[in-house]
């Protein structure tokens, strides 16, 4: 017989912005650099890393205006500055606000997804639990 676990939403701060995470996906690619030799062979000449993509999907549970995470997350868009994001014990560092969503269904809360980039991931006080 296996164990059910009861799932809990996470409390997530972006930017200065409390989302409860109920949905998070962590995804990075590498580039490759490709070049065909006069045989037909493939020759990689260079690769590069891009920055680890962070989606974090949940509420935003605001009781005077949910809706003004939209402003504040858009606002976030247009600055250049980076800030830090806890996760479970892991420490997302230099992030950016990429792009977002959201839903107002006429409830107390409003449904969001963001999507961050980050060019560091560590655990946090750099040890592993």
């Amino acid at each position: 017989m296996s164990i059910i676990n009861i799932h809990e939403s996470v409390p997530v701060n972006i930017g200065g912005v409390t989302l409860y995470c109920e949905k998070f996906r962590a995804s990075r690619a590498r580039n490759f650099s490709e070049n065909n030799t006069v045989s037909g062979d493939v020759v990689f000449t260079n690769s590069g890393k891009k920055a680890v993509r962070l989606m974090f999907s949940g509420r935003i549970c605001d009781e005077n205006n949910p809706v003004s995470f939209l402003v504040n997350i858009n606002n976030l868009m247009k600055n250049n500055s980076t800030f830090s994001i806890e996760y479970k014990n892991i420490v997302f560092g230099q992030c950016r606000v990429q792009s977002f969503v959201t839903d107002d269904n006429n409830d107390n809360f409003i449904s969001a997804t963001v999507t961050v980039i980050s060019t560091e991931a560590d655990f946090k006080n750099g040890e592993a639990t």
